[in-house]
């Protein structure tokens, strides 16, 4: 199957009860039009300079059906997937159909096998992410998406209380106060190359079921804590995010 075989459709993404961003971008494209005049004036490029030019230097790699993982961080580690929460993505997946793929769990054991101890120095949050990329090769995954969720205990609590609580950080405006009960942040990333195509925050906001569990009524059933309503609206997120990015895969694929 070809990713022209596919269909999809494009999704506006509004700052709300969710908040989504999406990277196709090409590195060669950024570093074609990179300006070197500092260098040039300061004398000689500076590590910051080789560290901007390598880091730049990825593609995106997008071709489905692929092997998706799913990996769930809980109290900055990787865990397995709770039994409600697991029905949430199946459901997604069989939502989504094979054309996308499968989605497959990341096992903590596997990633325990193959990771390695954090470096002096290290990032706690960089160090989890190369874990659950290890793990998720050995695997043989081609994308992962990384979700943490929090809860609040706090009954004026916001959306931004939450932030402490979390490895992957939130994409919210600072200016947007509202009332939850759970945060759920997602990051998709390519296992092979890092490539991040996907920043995901939801929540189960206080004054009742949100918009995408509402919406996906297969949830309902089992959605009874705020946190797998905010997990649900993770998955309906994501699932608005394949979409778009499909289409993006389209069109970069017609425009080559």
């Amino acid at each position: 199957m070809t990713l022209k075989s596919l269909t999809a459709i494009a999704v506006v993404f509004a700052l709300g009860a969710c908040a989504t961003s999406l990277q196709t971008t090409s590195g060669a494209d950024y570093l074609a039009r990179y300006d070197a005049s500092h260098e040039i004036a300061n004398g000689a490029p500076t590590d910051v300079d080789d560290d901007v030019r390598r880091i730049a230097a990825i593609e995106p790699n997008l071709n489905f059906p692929a092997r998706i993982g799913l990996a769930r961080i809980d109290r900055g580690a990787l865990t397995a997937l709770p039994v409600d929460e697991a029905r949430i993505w199946q459901d997604l997946a069989a939502e989504m159909g094979p054309d996308y793929g499968e989605f497959v769990p990341v096992s903590p054991l596997i990633a325990s096998m193959v990771g390695e101890p954090a470096a002096p120095g290290m990032d706690r949050a960089a160090a989890i992410i190369a874990n659950i990329r290890r793990g998720a090769a050995r695997q043989h995954l081609d994308y992962v998406l990384t979700y943490e969720v929090g809860s609040s205990h706090n009954e004026k609590a916001n959306a931004l209380a939450l932030a402490d609580l979390t490895i992957i950080g939130m994409f919210v405006l600072p200016s947007r106060t509202i009332e939850v009960e759970a945060t759920a942040n997602g990051l998709l990333l390519d296992v092979r190359t890092g490539y991040p195509y996907a920043t995901l925050t939801t929540h189960a906001e206080k004054s009742g079921i949100s918009r995408a569990v509402s919406e996906w009524s297969t949830s309902l059933d089992y959605a009874d804590t705020a946190e797998e309503r905010a997990v649900a609206e993770l998955a309906e997120e994501f699932g608005e995010s394949m979409d778009a990015l499909v289409l993006r895969a389209l069109q970069m694929a017609n425009a080559g």
